[in-house]
């Protein structure tokens, strides 16, 4: 018996290495294949879009409530242009990709021992050589170092966005929704409370985190445990709720849609967004091709049971809120004060939305007055399109009677969304998603390691997250109606190289996003 066992053991193993050596080189190949291109001018959209439940568009995924168009637009896969035909080589690839080698060569293996006990030496067997010629590999933060401070980490990494004001000195993450969710067996709770309290000195601490293991706080055995199941819930909020669903199947799907059915071609407002709307709906589907359905990766990498996890996309949809893309306007919902802890995340993101309002104000004034806003008729066509398809619409932020500064701030929460908002909690897990020792993506009950298949998967689910997409830093003045249209273009560019430049003589931070990483959007 003991003979089986082991033979059996070595056939695993053995399976295991053919499907990693598959899967890494699959992996490789799309990002070598993903090339950059010009954002082509916009053309009248024709067949108009129209939005679908997403178990409807693929049966497959039950989740009713969120909404996806209907088809892709034919100027984003054909064989007309490059970009175009790009796109539809794309779609092949991940047909391919969960039509035949998840279904018949998944990447998946049950039994496989856990990952090295030493973080570095476990990222080095998963980020291969052929991994960092393409794309260099994380490095370990400065806050995953030394006893690791969650009251840091709640103003200086990707998670800053979760701290929310609970009296008039105490703060808290809260993820005790996820107590509502089943998950694997073997597995904690993700349902989670953190508590931070601010001391005489404004200095913010972690006092207490509350989970299925009961109050911990900072001197308690429990303590390091509590924390990986607070971090492990942050990190599966970032990526499931915050990340595919509010920016790519909700935000960054209404901005494009509405755009493409209610702005003509040679609109101002279209020609504004166009870098940032174009080939929405192409990347939305390859997202949920490889990461929704049934054997991807979501599903496979994350603590909740398949079924539940599309529930969780469910009962979120109704909690995402435009205006948290205008990030003073999100702070000043979430109770963060202006004078009083530091909150390097918060003050980082301002300076680059500033720059986005200006720009976007800057160029609507060329075109528009208050009655000029009021009464463009497809201007009017495309509020009230946002407002049908956004949860929470837009009326409550900007007003109800559209004025020329409040579709000013719509259109600069939209062009945030597209390009910060998409490279801080998607591409920014890179340096912080991948380090399982501090913050894994499942945390086990009997305190073993993350098995090899899930940590080699969460690393080429990350990978690909780091395609080249077009530069913000991009010129588009080409896509203006006007010269003045195309001056204001270039003005943005220049302001973005001028905040490079004064972030760049600052103290560099793997949270900080730059200028010099922003893409135009989600996809191109």
């Amino acid at each position: 018996m003991q003979r089986i066992s082991k033979r059996r053991q070595v056939i695993s193993r053995s399976v295991w290495h053919f499907k990693r050596i598959i899967w890494n080189g699959w992996t490789t190949i799309k990002y070598r294949l993903n090339k950059l291109v010009r954002i082509p001018a916009p053309q009248e959209s024709g067949k108009r879009i129209e939005v679908v439940s997403l178990e409807r568009r693929l049966k497959e995924i039950p989740v009713r409530k969120v909404r996806v168009a209907s088809h892709i637009p034919r100027d984003e896969v054909s064989w007309r242009s490059w970009p175009a035909f790009r796109s539809w080589l794309r779609q092949g690839l991940y047909w391919f990709q969960h039509r035949v080698l998840q279904r018949f060569l998944s990447p998946m293996k049950k039994g496989l021992p856990p990952i090295d006990a030493d973080h570095w030496k476990a990222l080095d067997a998963a980020c291969t050589r052929r991994h960092r010629k393409l794309f260099s590999a994380p490095e370990l933060p400065a806050e995953y170092t030394g006893d690791v401070d969650l009251a840091r980490l709640a103003v200086a990494s990707p998670y800053a966005c979760y701290l929310q004001k609970v009296t008039h000195d105490s703060y808290e993450w809260n993820f005790r929704q996820f107590e509502r969710y089943a998950h694997r067996d073997g597995l904690h709770s993700l349902g989670v409370h953190v508590l931070f309290q601010m001391d005489r000195e404004q200095r913010l601490r972690v006092v207490q985190i509350d989970s299925e293991l009961g109050i911990s706080k900072p001197d308690d055995p429990k303590w390091e445990l509590s924390r990986k199941i607070a971090l492990c819930a942050a990190t599966t909020h970032m990526s499931v709720v915050r990340h595919l669903n509010w920016v790519h199947l909700i935000g960054a799907s209404a901005a494009a849609i509405a755009t493409r059915n209610n702005l003509p071609a040679e609109h101002p407002v279209r020609r504004l967004l166009w870098p940032h709307v174009y080939g929405t709906q192409d990347s939305n589907l390859l997202a949920i091709k490889s990461q929704l359905t049934p054997g991807g990766d979501f599903g496979d990498i994350f603590s909740f049971e398949y079924q539940d996890m599309c529930r969780l996309l469910d009962d979120t949809h109704d909690q995402f809120d435009i205006s948290r893309f205008d990030p003073e306007e999100d702070a000043r919902q979430r109770g963060i004060p202006k004078y009083g802890f530091a909150t390097p995340v918060l003050d980082n993101r301002q300076e680059l939305f500033q720059v986005m309002h200006a720009h976007a104000e800057r160029y609507l004034r060329l075109y528009y007055t208050d009655e000029g806003i009021r009464r463009d008729e497809h201007l009017g066509l495309w509020l009230l399109e946002l407002e049908r398809l956004l949860p929470n619409g837009t009326t409550k932020w900007i007003g109800g009677n559209p004025t020329l500064a409040g579709v000013s701030r719509l259109v600069a929460a939209i062009i945030y969304l597209e390009s910060v908002e998409h490279e801080a909690i998607g591409t920014g897990l890179w340096h912080y998603q991948l380090w399982p020792h501090v913050q894994p993506v499942r945390v086990y009950r009997n305190g073993q390691r993350l098995p090899l298949d899930i940590y080699q998967r969460l690393v080429n689910a990350n990978f690909i997250l780091n395609v080249k997409r077009t530069s913000l830093l991009e010129d588009f003045s080409y896509l203006a109606l006007d010269n003045e249209g195309a001056s204001a273009m270039r003005t943005f560019q220049d302001e973005l190289q001028a905040l490079q430049s004064r972030m760049a003589a600052g103290s560099p931070a793997l949270w900080q996003v730059t200028p010099n990483i922003l893409e135009a959007n989600i996809n191109a």
